[in-house]
């Protein structure tokens, strides 16, 4: 009985101090946003173009953080977000087969945060409030826009061949020298929980970034970390 005191005592001092230097781990999360459905004008009444409407966007990544830096923390992490959408074009000659596109941005995230209440959990370990604020990078896959598909049909929108348009497009907007790239900033909030030597994360973050989300200038997002303390 001793022996198991002993061990569970060890437990939480090891686990107190793992707690103060740092952890990483994986995420998912949920972008909360709304796209519209778009039809910009084309100059001809023969011209149309649609990017359908998509809600949100599921994000997949990982973290990095150092708990031992006086006053705030120190974290990075790196996301990738995405949906999908439908592009529909037609000329005089016919309409492109339809584009089921998939929308893409890969994000980094640079966070100071500091912690507003800790809480000490007996023979588990603890639990505490964190806040903070940061810069981010993005680079996200454009729009289709009428520009892009007058380029690829030579200048002549009206009388274009679209043969082959559907797959010269996603050509265009998968390539990476035609990614927008942006900055922006942020603030979040979470609740940590460490249980040993797991972490386990509850984040609020408000992005605030022009043309990465078409129409927005800024977008919410909730992320589950789960990871390991070092």
């Amino acid at each position: 009985m001793k022996n198991i005191k002993f061990i569970l005592f060890v437990s939480i001092l090891v686990s107190s101090s793992l707690f103060a230097i740092g952890g990483f781990g994986l995420q998912l999360g949920q972008s909360m946003f709304n796209v519209a459905e778009s039809s910009p004008a084309t100059g001809s009444p023969y011209v149309t173009l649609t990017n359908s409407s998509f809600d949100g966007a599921y994000a997949f990544g990982g973290y990095l953080y150092i708990d031992a830096i006086p006053f705030v923390d120190l974290e990075v992490d790196l996301n990738v977000r995405g949906n999908t959408y439908d592009i529909n074009f037609e000329n005089v000659v016919g309409p492109m087969d339809p584009i089921k596109f998939g929308w893409l941005s890969t994000d980094m995230y640079f966070t100071l945060r500091k912690k507003i209440f800790g809480l000490s959990i007996p023979l588990l370990g603890g639990a505490k409030i964190h806040a903070g604020g940061g810069y981010n990078t993005h680079l996200t896959t454009p729009i289709a826009s009428i520009g892009m598909i007058e380029e690829l049909l030579g200048g002549d929108l009206e009388n274009g061949s679209v043969d082959n348009l559907d797959k010269n497009l996603e050509d265009f907007l998968t390539n990476k020298d035609n990614y927008i790239d942006a900055s922006g900033f942020h603030v979040q909030a979470g609740l940590q929980f460490k249980l040993l030597m797991l972490d386990t994360f509850l984040n609020y973050r408000y992005t605030i970034v022009e043309d990465v989300i078409p129409g927005a200038s800024g977008f919410s997002s909730l992320n589950l970390r789960i990871g390991i303390g070092i």
